[in-house]
């Protein structure tokens, strides 16, 4: 029998020539060997009955005939969702065929090792947390602070929702927060990323101005004769008043390159928190402005990442940056 004009349920590939397919022997579903084996079971197995086939499985789905195009149906709670969206907004269920597959056979896994589940590594998800869970194992009706629910969160946040609703709840419950290492290396740009804006374009800007005023001083004539005349009273011996004029003018670029790297630990130490209080806010002004039916299609819109201007604003800092290391490391060599 020839499958080619059928798609597996599991990959949600269409079947073609030379493929190994196993077939249900309960509703004839082809499968993948391979897809049918790392599931375990039939796709359809939890809808067998007597007179179910595969064939009219999709025109089985619940309130198919009174749908919404633009909508799709959650097949765990039956809630309605965008066509667009990933993952259910009541339930937080997979909506692709192919990643509540993914989730199934990694919770099918975790019981077959008897293992009990524990949070990943770095802190991404939370301990109890099935694979694959974008709410990391919480409900989406639950509170993640006040007037803000958890599902509300998910779809503000839009990526890496298993770290940062791990990591609000921690803020929300116990008060601390933790170390974010992206914040703390890209400091300005991670803002602008997360869409905090003016937090993001004032933090570059103070990078750019230390950096900037840093280099301004060390390329100035009497930074540079200060800095000859400390080397030639190093060179002949001469003890050099560390609290003198001199010394101090020219402590200015380290010091500055000091705050630097203090904005650097501080972004690092209070970006999640700050990141938190601001979706925070976000999320409640929209419930105040949005229809309950816009909630969440404009939480989706306002929250999220944009990536392309932070890594604008990130190449423009780098670029001055070595730009000014360049007319330093310049100076020195022509003097």
């Amino acid at each position: 029998m020839e499958f080619t004009d059928y798609f597996c349920p599991v990959c949600e590939k269409r079947f073609i020539n030379g493929d190994d397919v196993v077939v249900c022997p309960e509703c004839g579903a082809p499968h993948h060997r391979e897809c049918f084996e790392q599931l375990g079971h039939c796709f359809y197995e939890d809808r067998h009955s007597p007179g179910f086939s595969f064939e009219n499985a999709d025109n089985e789905q619940p309130d198919q005939e009174t749908q919404s195009p633009d909508t799709v149906i959650c097949p765990n709670c039956k809630a309605e969702n965008e066509k667009t969206s990933f993952y259910c907004c009541k339930c937080g269920m997979p909506l692709s065929a192919q990643d509540r597959n993914q989730q199934q056979q990694a919770d099918t896994n975790n019981a077959q090792q008897n293992q009990s589940r524990q949070a990943p590594p770095f802190g991404f998800g939370a301990a109890g947390a099935p694979a694959f869970d974008p709410l990391a194992g919480f409900n989406s009706e639950d509170e993640i602070a006040e007037g803000v629910k958890v599902g509300e969160a998910a779809k503000y946040i839009g990526k890496n929702t298993q770290y940062y609703l791990t990591v609000f709840n921690r803020i929300k419950t116990t008060g601390s927060s933790k170390f974010n290492f992206s914040a703390f290396l890209f400091s300005g740009a991670y803002f602008l990323y997360r869409k905090m804006y003016v937090q993001g374009i004032i933090i570059i800007l103070l990078m750019i101005g230390l950096s900037v005023g840093s280099s301004y001083i060390m390329l100035s004539s009497d930074w540079y004769a200060n800095y000859n005349n400390l080397l030639q009273s190093v060179q002949q011996g001469e003890v050099t008043n560390m609290f003198s004029g001199q010394m101090i003018s020219l402590l200015i670029p380290t010091i500055l390159s000091s705050l630097r790297l203090l904005i650097m630990l501080f972004c690092g130490l209070k970006a999640n928190r700050t990141y938190y209080n601001y979706s925070m806010n976000v999320i409640r002004e929209t419930k105040k402005e949005e229809n309950e039916a816009d909630v969440n299609k404009t939480l989706e819109a306002r929250g999220g990442v944009n990536l392309p201007m932070a890594i604008s604003f990130f190449a423009a800092f780098v670029v001055i940056y070595e730009i000014c290391n360049f007319l330093v490391s310049s100076q020195s060599l022509w003097s």
